[in-house]
């Protein structure tokens, strides 16, 4: 599952692409060189959630067009899976992502508590939770 935004502004602006790579709707980003791709396990600055999916049969597949991407501001929270099994007591916990082959979104790997890149703030099921990411300075708690 992506991340879908579930509550918050959703300020979205539009990043160049990195040429070539697949990018799934709904999946965290980075800045490669310039460029939004998806967000690589050890990505600690997010450029956001990307709101358009990339393939390699797109006619501009091969450009570095403009593509939507939600910034992700204190107040957004984001609906996501996670690869383990959630439970309440995941909730406050900061968490990396797991991998994702380009053109699949990652999830929030429970299991992972090195690059903490988002805060769970929400139990929804054993597979899914709400989370915040990070990378927004102002919420991110580096004390954990």
């Amino acid at each position: 599952m992506a991340f879908i935004h579930v509550r918050g502004p959703a300020k979205t602006e539009g990043f160049a692409k990195l040429v070539s790579t697949a990018i799934a709707a709904g999946s965290v980003l980075s800045f490669t060189t310039g460029y939004v791709s998806q967000a690589a396990v050890a990505s600690l600055r997010v450029a956001g959630i990307s709101l358009k999916k990339i393939a390699s049969t797109d006619g501009d597949f091969a450009s570095a067009t403009l593509i939507p991407v939600i910034i992700p501001g204190e107040e957004d929270v984001f609906e996501t899976t996670v690869v383990g099994t959630a439970t309440q007591a995941n909730v406050g916990g900061q968490y990396d992502l797991s991998s994702a082959n380009g053109g699949t979104s990652q999830e929030v790997r429970l299991a992972g508590t090195t690059n903490k890149v988002v805060t769970v703030v929400g139990f929804i099921s054993a597979s899914r939770v709400l989370v915040k990411f990070n990378a927004n300075y102002v919420y991110a708690n580096k004390a954990n």
